[in-house]
């Protein structure tokens, strides 16, 4: 990322990008998932007792000594951050879409970003894995324009 949260827009980061774009739109559907009827941010043991003798013992000031929570805290900082990340990334791809031109690229692209190896898209349009490469730098050089 450069300045101020923005992408560097490289041949090789959009060929990345695209390559990946399949598991990034899993991984931030399966982040927005709710998780029982609590969300993501909540944190089953970090109840403070209401009633009872546990009611009426000294609270803990500040943050909190239990590693359990202090780990669920990094981790969902941490996919927090990815998933930003990957926001950008996949709409950064989705932006330059529509610069392709060609039905035959359109196919490959979109198969790319469906997950689909270059020799299951080769087989899949009858075409050689040369056909494909050529058609994958062409797509490249398009989205990069």
């Amino acid at each position: 990322m450069g300045k101020q949260g923005q992408m560097k827009v490289t041949k090789e980061n959009l060929l990345q990008w695209i390559e990946n774009y399949r598991w990034m739109v899993e991984t931030i559907e399966e982040a927005r998932q709710p998780v029982g009827k609590a969300d993501n941010n909540s944190y089953i043991g970090a109840k403070t007792a209401m009633y009872g003798i546990e009611a009426t013992l000294p609270k803990a000031s500040g943050g909190t000594s239990d590693p359990v929570y202090t780990e669920v805290q990094r981790r969902v900082y941490s996919l927090n951050y990815r998933i930003k990340e990957y926001e950008q990334k996949i709409a950064e791809v989705q932006k330059r879409i529509p610069l392709v031109q060609g039905d035959r690229e359109i196919e490959i692209l979109h198969r790319l970003l469906n997950g689909d190896s270059m020799r299951a898209i080769g087989k899949h349009m009858g075409l050689s894995s040369t056909t494909i490469f050529r058609a994958k730098n062409s797509i490249l050089e398009q989205m990069l324009k």
